[in-house]
């Protein structure tokens, strides 16, 4: 008892130097502090203001350092564990050049967008982002969970959200699905399961979803991405239903790498690209792209993929943005996915 009250005085102190008296709501503070429940929550339709799904999602991130450290030890992730069991040959080689051409596929987007003009025309919207709730805590909170944890009424480590949003991290440990929904999440799934067998393209997933989503840009990549990423990290993942209807998008000697993050790592990405400026998206995926190294081992191909997608939502943004998706030719080059090695 004596340590939560030192972490509470602690905040009420830090709260008084910074010249702010806002303070989360007693059901966010009862939400934070009933226990790791997040595993239960997910949104059941669009919210871009959640302070109860925030208050799961922190503690959900609870959860972190001790799995990370876990597969530190074990030097290696769950998915990566799948890779290892899945077939192989020796003549297999992980492709070491660009798999998608972004100004084509740019080019292919522009010619969707036209298509569905006038009755669809192009918007956007704000991210999702921390509520009110959420942000006031953040100036403590890491502190009053670590409080919790020392007097041991919570049992997980707490993990700082470094001033990283809401989006950022739910890209980060792949939980948009979970925290950021659109709502179109079902109707994106069910079309995707009537197309034949590996036939699904990026621009034609991006075209369906902008659809669904009435021109919202930022809407169609996020429904995109939720649909991508759903339990990304567990071993079999590669046999999801979903996946077999994916086309092949890796530049690699034969189709046996790691499609399912070559996927939800290309649209995440773009997202990302598309809400941030293009070195600030290339930065963070060049930063997970180091850290999966530790924790996957060398993967050439999908820090291509990173790349190409931070690249790719850069350049959507301004395209939307200068409106320049009225000019691009019908004629322009389209053919986005290059040939294998």
């Amino acid at each position: 008892m004596k340590g939560r009250v030192h972490i509470v005085l602690l905040a009420a102190a830090f709260l008084l130097l910074t010249g702010s008296c806002a303070t989360p709501s007693a059901l966010f503070m009862q939400t934070v502090e009933n226990g790791y429940r997040s595993g239960m929550y997910s949104q059941d339709r669009l919210q871009f203001v959640d302070p109860v799904g925030d208050a799961f999602l922190l503690r959900k991130l609870d959860t972190i350092p001790v799995k990370l450290w876990t597969y530190f030890i074990h030097a290696s992730l769950p998915q990566a564990e799948g890779r290892k069991q899945s077939p192989s040959t020796t003549s297999f080689k992980i492709g070491n050049s660009l798999p998608i051409d972004t100004d084509r596929l740019l080019n292919k987007c522009a010619i969707v967008m036209r298509g569905y003009f006038p009755e669809i025309i192009p918007s956007s919207c704000d991210e999702h982002k921390w509520s009110p709730d959420a942000s006031a805590y953040l100036r403590y909170g890491y502190w009053h969970r670590l409080g919790r944890r020392m007097s041991k009424a919570q049992q997980d480590c707490p993990a700082p959200t470094l001033g990283m949003t809401k989006l950022l991290i739910c890209l980060s440990c792949g939980w948009t699905s979970r925290y950021c929904v659109t709502g179109q999440e079902n109707a994106l799934s069910q079309w995707i399961m009537l197309r034949p067998d590996r036939s699904v393209e990026p621009h034609e997933l991006f075209s369906e979803s902008y659809r669904l989503n009435k021109g919202n840009i930022y809407l169609a990549l996020l429904t995109c991405e939720n649909i991508l990423t759903k339990m990304p990290f567990r071993p079999d993942r590669n046999k999801d239903p979903m996946q077999r209807k994916l086309a092949y998008i890796r530049d690699d000697s034969e189709p046996l790498g790691d499609n399912y993050g070559a996927w939800y790592h290309f649209f995440g990405a773009a997202l990302y690209g598309f809400v941030r400026s293009r070195s600030l998206s290339t930065f963070v995926v060049d930063v997970e792209s180091f850290g999966s190294f530790f924790y996957e081992g060398p993967d050439r191909q999908e820090s291509l993929l990173n790349r190409c997608g931070a690249i790719f939502g850069s350049q959507l943004r301004t395209m939307f943005e200068s409106a320049a998706w009225c000019l691009v030719p019908s004629d322009a080059r389209t053919d986005y996915l290059l040939p294998g090695e």
